[in-house]
């Protein structure tokens, strides 16, 4: 069930009021939860047929609701080949996508409900890098790194991480979505 907050983040997104980063971040969200989906494309219905309601003298050409529906929910979306990681307000694992699974070996069964640093972090691994990270985390604020991570095999590679909080209207975390793109090892 979707609390509050997400209603709003939801509304808001439909609305289009997000910021370029928000709406970014939501969308992770909404590949994640059918039942955020859900919720938007209920939204998306209620914006088309107010759309429509809003002319009086004319009628609309048949067909033009299902037309206007289908534009929004078949908006191009940029799919990714970025990893994606959601993560609950207290930064454990809840939804990754395929990407991530074929990037560092782990399937969610594997680290739901863990801390990814817990499963992907190593020897090699930055710990200042990670401090920041935490920090961040800790002020509710966006964060950018270049971290040393751990592939199930325990080979190590170089990724790009960018973190994103979820907040909801106090400020509090409602959720954080990373996004995670492998680099070329150094020459």
């Amino acid at each position: 069930m979707l609390n509050e907050a997400l209603r709003n983040q939801a509304a808001h997104y439909v609305a289009g009021t997000l910021s370029a980063d928000e709406r970014e971040s939501f969308e992770v969200l909404l590949e994640a939860r059918e039942d955020l989906r859900e919720h938007v494309r209920s939204l998306q219905e209620v914006v088309a047929t107010m759309t429509l309601a809003d002319r009086p003298t004319a009628t609309p050409p048949p067909g033009l609701k299902n037309r206007l529906m289908d534009t929004l929910q078949q908006r191009p979306r940029n799919p990714s080949p970025e990893c994606l990681v959601v993560t609950d307000a207290t930064g454990r694992v809840e939804w990754v996508n395929a990407a991530f699974i074929a990037m560092c070996g782990h399937d969610l069964g594997e680290i739901k409900g863990r801390k990814p640093g817990q499963v992907l972090q190593g020897p090699e691994t930055d710990a200042a890098a990670v401090a920041r990270i935490r920090a961040a985390l800790a002020a509710r604020e966006p964060c950018h790194e270049t971290l040393v991570n751990y592939h199930k095999d325990g080979s190590p590679y170089r990724v790009d991480v960018r973190i994103n909080p979820i907040l909801d209207e106090d400020g509090a975390p409602l959720q954080f979505v990373a996004r995670e793109r492998k680099l070329p090892d150094p020459a």
